[in-house]
């Protein structure tokens, strides 16, 4: 278990790892702190002369270009010189974003065969893009989308309707990105029991398309753990673009195991860059459904509707 250990922030100039008071977008840091990073973005972009609106979640500049905060808000939390150098922190983000922008078009000169190596399919969180529009896409559990992304070594492009239908259409693309997702190496997997009879499966890795494999799901878990999953499906949770958590459901330790996977996934989701979704999905045979919700207080809850009902109570029975 000492993989998933986070530092501990004891400094008083550091950022404290559950603030008493969360912002309602940037839910990893305080109120306080997180108006502080947006005075700081604002800043960044007005030293370069660009005027930004600042919403709680992303700044949109006079042309309509939209940069969301929250990777800038998740660089300056986990930074250990504490809070004196976040200036410094979204000053280089700001920067390196801006760069990105200012770069010739990757796609220019691209050969389809250049294109296949480099094409993956990648989730996305769906709040954290303020708008789909001409960009393919399909949702893939609440709350998550899967894009066809270019993975360039300093960035990661999304293809846009445009894009994509020069290079053979977005269904094309996407079996592209699944065959790379395959190739992509398994850098860590654990399982972790629990003392009550639960278990899951953690796959980490510093690719940011890990988190991704999960649209291989079963294959994935028969690749990395050698088990085949049943006719109840499984349990799944997508923290952040480095982390895919799965439970294959055969018998009733399905529930010690998705209340450990519904902290896990919190925690993971609200202290790490690339966030893609607090919750655990169970996979029905047809599409994914929602087990977990934020309450209005901030507390998760486990949410049982009928179908999955129906499963356990028939492992209930089995046991």
């Amino acid at each position: 278990m000492a993989l998933f250990r986070r530092r501990r922030r004891d400094d008083d100039d550091r950022t404290p790892a559950r603030p008493a008071d969360p912002d309602e977008a940037l839910t990893f840091l305080g109120a306080e702190d997180a108006q502080r990073v947006r005075a700081l973005v604002r800043d960044a972009f007005a030293r370069r002369g660009i005027e930004v609106t600042v919403y709680v979640d992303h700044v949109v500049d006079d042309s309509g270009r939209q940069f969301g905060l929250w990777n800038v808000a998740a660089a300056c939390h986990q930074d250990d010189r504490g809070r004196s150098a976040w200036a410094d922190v979204v000053d280089q983000h700001v920067g390196r974003v801006l760069a990105s922008m200012d770069a010739p078009d990757p796609f220019d000169g691209l050969t389809p065969e250049q294109a296949r190596q480099r094409t993956y399919a990648r989730l996305y969180e769906r709040d954290g893009i303020p708008d789909l529009t001409g960009f393919p896409h399909r949702e893939f559990a609440p709350g998550l989308v899967e894009m066809i992304a270019l993975d360039l070594p300093d960035a990661v492009v999304v293809y846009n309707e445009e894009r994509a239908e020069a290079f053979g259409g977005a269904e094309l693309l996407r079996t592209w990105g699944r065959e790379t997702l395959r190739r992509e190496p398994v850098e860590r997997h654990e399982r972790i029991d629990l003392p009550d009879g639960g278990w899951f499966d953690v796959l980490l890795g510093s690719s940011v398309h890990t988190a991704s494999r999960a649209l291989l799901m079963p294959s994935l878990a028969a690749e990395v753990s050698g088990e085949e999953a049943g006719r109840h499906g499984w349990l799944l949770s997508v923290p952040n673009r480095q982390q895919v958590v799965w439970h294959l459901v055969r018998d009733i330790s399905v529930l010690p195991s998705l209340q450990a996977m519904a902290g896990f996934a919190s925690a993971g989701f609200s202290d790490s860059p690339g966030p893609l979704s607090p919750h655990v999905y169970w996979w029905d045979g047809t599409a994914y459904q929602q087990l977990t919700r934020i309450d209005d207080d901030g507390a998760l809850a486990i949410v049982v509707e009928a179908d999955f009902q129906a499963v356990l109570e028939e492992l209930a029975r089995d046991a």
